[in-house]
């Protein structure tokens, strides 16, 4: 037997559960809350959460990195999942979630670090940048990566003692979303 169960914010739903009676009808339907994006897994007895939120931001820079561990925390507590993984992904090409310590320092260090691996400008040096300036932010990207995965230990991110989880922007001054995909339960 398995169930599966959806919530979308603004919207009911209902979905079958997949229970199959004994003259093999399969028509249950569940009726479900208007209630955060979430889903409940049951795949032999076993019960497994699923969350997903997206976060936005607009840096009114062209660079910035944003300790965003706080944010992610509030999505843990939101889903209710105290075992398991929490995935975090920047959802554009020009921009980077990575661990690391928040100490200023670093920071500078890796402004100059990355300036040097891929400067911004002469921007006339990329093939990239026909009508745009933004392919260092595209390498940027790269070096840095796209995601972060967490264990979840105890309803907490289970951290080495100084990490946190920042998003990395290196072509600012737009809208920009993060995905937080929670999985356990």
């Amino acid at each position: 037997m398995w169930i599966r169960v959806h919530f979308k914010p603004g919207v009911m739903e209902y979905w079958s559960t997949g229970v199959v009676d004994s003259r093999g009808r399969n028509h249950v339907l569940i009726p479900l809350k208007p209630l955060l994006q979430y889903s409940i897994s049951y795949l032999g007895g076993l019960a497994m959460k699923s969350y997903r939120k997206e976060l936005f931001f607009k840096v009114p820079t062209r660079r910035a990195l944003i300790n965003i561990t706080p944010e992610v925390n509030e999505c843990l507590r939101e889903s209710g999942i105290k075992e398991g993984l929490v995935l975090v992904n920047a959802m554009h090409i020009t921009a980077s979630v990575f661990i690391n310590d928040d100490e200023s320092g670093l920071h500078h260090d890796y402004e100059v670090w990355l300036e040097k691996l891929a400067p911004h400008e002469p921007v006339s040096q990329y093939r990239h940048n026909v009508g745009e300036d933004n392919a260092d932010a595209h390498m940027k990207r790269q070096i840095m990566g796209r995601e972060v995965v967490v264990a979840i230990s105890d309803g907490k991110l289970d951290f080495g003692t100084w990490e946190q989880i920042f998003y990395g922007e290196f072509d600012g001054r737009r809208k920009k979303r993060v995905l937080v995909k929670i999985i356990g339960e």
